[in-house]
């Protein structure tokens, strides 16, 4: 991602990507610290694909950083979705993705005393005249709809395309049967911010349109709201 675009803050569409080693975690338990939940223990592919992914490329402690949330397939077809770790998946081959390169913002990594994690925050990297994206994070236990329209109204702009990933309060979509975990790991798919792809503590994972009414931020969410997606 840094050969791509330089340590600077960006957006990336990850999809159909085949890679020779892939690791991941998905939403746990709380081990009774004062966390509301916790991380599985990670799982390991061999020979994989990247189905559906995104990925908001920032800062933690000095050095370049990606949050990824998505879904993915085995060889022998059996998916898979939650929060993949980069550090330790190497692509099969090189891969031409869709980028969002931020002038500006930043996602920063840094303690929360609300939640007890270390989150990504945007900070500003410099002033931008006639801006065309927000990058924001909403708190915990807002609607993310809600937060969504406020987020827009806030920076002025006429949004046209949502990137985002984050958690949430279990994870209602329509038509499916409701994930009741206290945390699931969420990635939107729709350029409206309604479509997503959610996975609780044991999975399987579930997508669809987001019932607008009932999901809850439970960590934190992450978005880059976009008002000229070219």
């Amino acid at each position: 991602m840094t050969d791509a675009v330089g340590e600077v803050g960006a957006w990336f569409d990850l999809d159909d990507i085949r890679v020779d080693t892939l690791t991941f975690v998905r939403p746990a338990p709380a081990p009774g610290d004062g966390h509301v939940a916790w991380y599985s223990a990670q799982t390991v592919l061999t020979d994989a694909i990247i189905l559906k992914g995104g990925a908001h490329l920032g800062r933690r402690d000095g050095a370049a950083f990606a949050h990824i949330h998505g879904l993915w397939a085995r060889n022998d077809g059996t998916r898979h979705a939650g929060h993949l770790l980069a550090e330790t998946t190497v692509l099969s081959a090189d891969h031409v993705v869709n980028v969002w390169v931020l002038n500006g913002a930043i996602l920063e990594a840094a303690p929360d005393a609300e939640t007890g994690f270390t989150l990504f925050r945007p900070v500003a990297t410099g002033p931008v005249e006639n801006p065309s994206a927000v990058l924001a994070t909403i708190r915990p236990n807002m609607q993310l709809d809600q937060a969504l329209i406020i987020s827009a109204e806030v920076a002025g702009l006429q949004v046209k395309v949502i990137k985002g990933l984050g958690s949430l309060v279990g994870a209602y979509l329509e038509g499916q049967s409701a994930i009741v975990d206290n945390a699931t790991e969420v990635l939107l798919t729709s350029d409206a911010g309604l479509g997503a792809i959610a996975v609780g503590f044991n999975g399987p994972a579930i997508s669809g349109n987001l019932d607008p009414s009932l999901n809850r931020v439970c960590v934190t969410f992450e978005v880059l709201l976009l008002s000229n997606p070219a």
